[in-house]
C-alpha cells in the first residue's frame, strides 16, 4: 500500500501545470549562477548557494506540501478512505525525500564538469556531504510545520517555514563570526547550535570562513540525530494522533508533550552540542597563501597584453585582476614597472627577477638588457614615491615581456599563483643601484570552464522544459 501511495503522489507532485515549468526555472538559475561564480572561485560562489541555501529552501517546500492536503481538503477524503493515514503519511515523506534526492542528482553534471578540470578540494568533498544531511534536516522540520498547521491555507506554514529558513541560514555566518572572535562556547555561541546547519558543519569538521572546529564531534552528531528523528517523530506522532479531519482531538496533557517536544529540539542542541573549538580547520583547497591579497593600488608593478596601455586599476597586488589568464596555456604579456624615476633622468641600469610559485612558470622574452620605456604622467600624489619621498608626477614605466603558464589549478577561476618580483635600477645621479621587490599573485581560471558548466547546468533545465511544454499541449 505505502509503494502504492508513492507511486501516485510522486505523480500527482509533477501533475500541475507548472510543476515542470517552475523545476526548469530553478535548475536554469543555478547553472547561471554557476557560470557567473566560475569567474572568481566557484567552490565558495556556487558550491554554498547550491549545497547550502537551496537545501534550506525545502524547509517551507516540505511544509506547503504536507498542510496543502488540508487546504484543498483532500484529508477528508483520506481520514474516510480505506487508507491507513500512516501509509500515506509515509509515502508523503518518501516523496518529499525524492524530491530532494532528485535535485541532489541534478547538481552532478555541474560537479562532473568541475571535477573534469580540478581535483576535488576538501571544501568540496565537505560540502558534499552537507547536501544530504541539510536536506534530510529541512525535510524533517518541514514536515513538523506543515503538520501543525491545519488551517485552510498553506501561507501560515509556508510563511512559517520561510521564517525558519532565514534564521537557519543567518545563523551559520553568525557563528562562524563568534568563533572568530573567540566567543563560540559562550552561552549567545550556543544558541547558533539550533540551526541544523550549523550542527551539521561542526560534526563534519569545516568551516567556510572561519580557522577553527569543535575538538570533537560525537556529542555534535548525537544532537543533529535528535533534531532529524525528533521532528519525524513528533510529526508523525501529532498527524497518526491529535488530529483529526479539521481540529486538533490531543487532550490537554498531549498539548503539553507537543509543546515539551518541540522546546526539547531547541534545547538539547544548545545544551549537549561539541563547542570546544580549539583544532584548526583544515584548508578548503590547495590555494597557496598569499599576503594582502586584495590590496589595490600603491603598487609597482601590472600585467596587459602586448603592447596594450597600462590597466584601470594598477597596481596593486593582484597583477590582473580584471584580465584572468588561462591555465595549463602559455599567455604573453607585458610587465610594467611603474619606477620611481622622473623622465629627465636616464635609466642607465635595469635587472629584473622573477620567482613565480605554486605552478607557476614565468619567463622574460628576449632578456634584453634596457627595457622599452613609456613616459605616463600620474594624478596629483598617485605616484611612485622618489628616494626623497616625494610623488613622481611624470616618470617611466618600463615594459618587459614575459610568458606565464599556469598549471595546476585548484579551483575552475580564481586560482591566484604567487609571484616575488625584485627589480634593480639605477637613474643619472644616483650613488648606488635601489631596488624593488613585492610578492604578487597572477589571476588566472580554466579558459573553457565557465562555459562548460554552463553547459552541463543547462541539461536538465531543458528537460523539464521540454516536460513542461509536453503537458502543456497535452491538457490545453
Amino acid at each position: 500500500m505505502i509503494a502504492t501511495l508513492y507511486r501516485e503522489e510522486l505523480r500527482a507532485s509533477t501533475r500541475g501545470h507548472f510543476a515542470w515549468l517552475g523545476a526548469g526555472v530553478v535548475l536554469l538559475a543555478l547553472g547561471g549562477v554557476a557560470a557567473a561564480a566560475t569567474q572568481d572561485t566557484w567552490v565558495d560562489g556556487y558550491g554554498i548557494i547550491a549545497y547550502f541555501l537551496v537545501p534550506l529552501a525545502f524547509v517551507p517546500l516540505a511544509a506547503g506540501v504536507i498542510a496543502a492536503p488540508r487546504a484543498n481538503r483532500f484529508v477528508e477524503s483520506l481520514f474516510t478512505a480505506p487508507v491507513e493515514r500512516r501509509d500515506w503519511f509515509i509515502a508523503k515523506v518518501l516523496v518529499l525525500v525524492t524530491l530532494g534526492a532528485a535535485y541532489y542528482i541534478a547538481l552532478l553534471p555541474i560537479l562532473a564538469v568541475y571535477l573534469a578540470h580540478v581535483p576535488m578540494p576538501l571544501l568540496l568533498r565537505k560540502l558534499l556531504m552537507w547536501a544530504p544531511g541539510l536536506l534530510v534536516a529541512s525535510i524533517a522540520i518541514g514536515t513538523l510545520i506543515g503538520v501543525l498547521f491545519i488551517g485552510r491555507s498553506i501561507a501560515a506554514p509556508a510563511a512559517t517555514g520561510m521564517g525558519i529558513l532565514l534564521a537557519y541560514a543567518a545563523l551559520v555566518p553568525l557563528q562562524e563570526l563568534m568563533v572568530a572572535r573567540g566567543n563560540g562556547a559562550t552561552r549567545i555561541g550556543a544558541l547558533t547550535l539550533l540551526s541544523p546547519a550549523v550542527l551539521l558543519k561542526n560534526a563534519l569538521g569545516f568551516t567556510l570562513v572561519t580557522g577553527t572546529i569543535p575538538a570533537t564531534h560525537t556529542a555534535t552528531w548525537v544532537a543533529a540525530a535528535f533534531v532529524i528523528g525528533g521532528a519525524f517523530a513528533i510529526a508523525t506522532w501529532t498527524f497518526l494522533h491529535l488530529q483529526g479531519v479539521e481540529t486538533w482531538e490531543a487532550r490537554r496533557g498531549q498539548r503539553w508533550t507537543v509543546t515539551a517536544a518541540i522546546a526539547a529540539l531547541c534545547i538539547v542542541p544548545i545544551a549537549t552540542a561539541d563547542r570546544n573549538y580549539d583544532v584548526a580547520a583544515p584548508r578548503p583547497n590547495t590555494a597557496p597563501a598569499i599576503p594582502g591579497l586584495f590590496a589595490r593600488g600603491n603598487g609597482s608593478f601590472g600585467l596587459t597584453e602586448p603592447g596594450g596601455a597600462m590597466p584601470f586599476r594598477c597596481c596593486g597586488t593582484m597583477l590582473n585582476r580584471d584580465a584572468p589568464i588561462a591555465t595549463d596555456a602559455e599567455t604573453k604579456q607585458d610587465l610594467l614597472i611603474l619606477l620611481p624615476v622622473e623622465t629627465n633622468r636616464k635609466l642607465t641600469q635595469f635587472t629584473l627577477k622573477l620567482d613565480p610559485q605554486a605552478g607557476l612558470t614565468a619567463v622574460v622574452e628576449g632578456a634584453p638588457a634596457m627595457p622599452a620605456l613609456d613616459e605616463h604622467t600620474y594624478d596629483s600624489d598617485v605616484g611612485p614615491a622618489a628616494v626623497d619621498g616625494h610623488h613622481v608626477k611624470t616618470g617611466w614605466i618600463a615594459r618587459v615581456p614575459v610568458t606565464l603558464h599556469p598549471t595546476r589549478p585548484w579551483d575552475i577561476g580564481g586560482n591566484r599563483y604567487p609571484m616575488t618580483i625584485g627589480v634593480t635600477y639605477a637613474a643619472e645621479g644616483d650613488a648606488v643601484p635601489r631596488t624593488i621587490s613585492s610578492r604578487t599573485a597572477v589571476n588566472a581560471q580554466v579558459a573553457t570552464g565557465m562555459y562548460e558548466m554552463a553547459g552541463a547546468g543547462s541539461l536538465l533545465p531543458i528537460c523539464c522544459f521540454a516536460a513542461a511544454w509536453r503537458r502543456w499541449r497535452r491538457t490545453r
